[in-house]
Parts: C-alpha cells; structure tokens; sequence
C-alpha cells in the first residue's frame, strides 16, 4: 500500500491523503502469468496428430 499525505498548515481543510493498494493489481499479475504459462505448457505438450508418422 503505498500513502501520500499532503498537508497545508494556513489551510488545513485542503489537506489530502491518497493510498493506493497495490495488493489486487499484484493477484491480477501473478493469476495472469501463471494462466499463460499453463496455456503455453499445454499448448506445447499437446500431441500433433503427424507426429505419429
């Protein structure tokens, strides 16, 4: 997760607080990547129908 804070101190209402939560955009990755190497893994692995020639 990552915070940013700004503070004003003449003008505290125009203090801002932004956190970003970088936690479902990391599952997104990895389930990506994982998704696409078993894709390629059964892809490749698949027998030609050729091949038995």
């Amino acid at each position: 997760m990552i915070k940013f804070r700004r503070q004003n101190a003449l003008t505290p209402e125009k203090d801002a607080e932004v956190n970003i939560n970088l936690v479902p955009l990391l599952f997104f990755v990895v389930g990506y990547v994982a998704v696409r190497a078993l894709l390629h893994t059964a892809q490749t692995a698949a027998p030609d129908g050729d091949a038995a020639e």
